[in-house]
């Protein structure tokens, strides 16, 4: 088993120095891991409990979708049917593919255990490197760890703390295409330059695939540094006026386009109060207008509350009676204009920025 696995070590180094001659990713880190154990093990083995470790990693990209790695850890268990614990370790190589985010990948690879001689598994898994900095990254993993000859599955959960080293050119990532050389001295001077291809920039945003974090932006947004989208807060409003029939507080259409369009805007943004003003014509006595300001105002807050389902502490009303007409007039047509609620609400919301 230490063969094979040296032997892997060996076969992975050597592919990765053969791949090119540009100098890819490297990584070392360190981590910690809950290691979960199977609980059907043979009768012939005594089994383990859950237990914990730590351990280290080294790693190479040997080109942009594959990497190699060595890995260490040190593990404590506890049997299962004894007060007893048992400490040893792990270790092994294994394979990486980085998907098209660059960063999550699928591993696998083989180990050997060394803990009361248990068994040497095969492990397969899912991780991501999380990006911190240009030096630092948060590396999370879930591995299964299977051993054919007893049937068992065992499983790790893993966090840990990389820093990268080596230095990969931005054009390292992409193919380049040679033009052969034909007996122009002006063709051959050039041909070195105009083979280089650029950065890939699959989105077509100006940042390069390397370098984005928000993969597939719309054509038309603005980005940032790092690729993504630029937002900025506009006001909106909403305003509402509702007339009343005279000497009555009754919504004649409480199903009205205004009101659900009102309604509407106050679930969309909930964060926002609107205070409902009620007014009514310069004809009458003042102080009955007045109560019939405070009436008309109340019944469109109810219709808010029960047939929209508007939060009652979100609604307030005032009554203004005949003190601020919307025509100052004692004529039929002042009078049917005057008769009216009115209310305004603004809120801020987030909207993209357009190139």
């Amino acid at each position: 088993m230490h063969k094979t696995i040296l032997a892997l070590a060996v076969t992975l180094s050597f592919t990765a120095s053969a791949a090119d001659d540009q100098q890819y990713d490297q990584w070392f880190g360190g981590f910690i891991e809950y290691y979960d154990t199977d609980k059907n093990y043979p009768d012939n083995v005594n089994p383990y409990d859950n237990g914990d470790g730590l351990g280290i990693e080294y790693g190479m990209r040997i080109n942009p979708r594959w990497a190699a790695r060595f890995e260490w850890s040190s593990l404590d268990m506890d049997y299962q049917n004894s007060n007893n614990d048992v400490s040893g370790d792990r270790y092994g190589v294994d394979a990486l593919y980085f998907m098209d985010s660059a960063n999550t990948y699928l591993f696998a690879g083989i180990k050997k255990m060394d803990i009361a001689e248990r068994y040497s598994p095969v492990n397969l898994g899912i991780g991501r490197h999380w990006h911190l900095n240009d030096s630092w990254k948060l590396v999370t993993e879930f591995a299964a760890y299977h051993a054919f000859n007893e049937d068992i599955t065992d499983f790790g959960f893993k966090l840990g703390l990389a820093y990268k080293f080596g230095q990969t050119s931005g054009s390292a990532y992409q193919p380049v295409n040679t033009a052969p050389e034909t007996a122009s001295t002006t063709s051959s001077a050039v041909a070195p330059e105009a083979a280089a291809t650029p950065p890939k920039d699959s989105d077509g945003d100006g940042v390069n695939d390397e370098q984005d974090r928000c993969a597939n932006t719309p054509a038309e947004d603005k980005v940032d540094a790092q690729g993504c989208s630029i937002f900025t807060e506009e006001q909106v409003e909403a305003s509402m006026a509702i007339l009343f029939a005279n000497n009555s507080y009754e919504v004649q259409n409480p199903d009205s386009q205004q009101l659900s369009e009102f309604a509407e805007f106050l679930r969309r943004f909930p964060n926002t109060d609107a205070e409902i003003e009620g007014h009514t014509s310069l004809v009458g006595d003042k102080a009955y207008n007045q109560k019939l300001s405070e009436q008309r105002a109340n019944a469109v807050r109810d219709v808010l509350i029960q047939r929209y389902g508007i939060d009652a502490d979100r609604l307030s009303t005032i009554g203004y009676g005949e003190t601020r007409p919307l025509i100052d007039a004692n004529t039929a047509e002042a009078s049917r204009k005057n008769r009216r609620i009115h209310t305004r609400v603004t809120a801020m919301k987030k909207v993209k920025v357009t190139r």
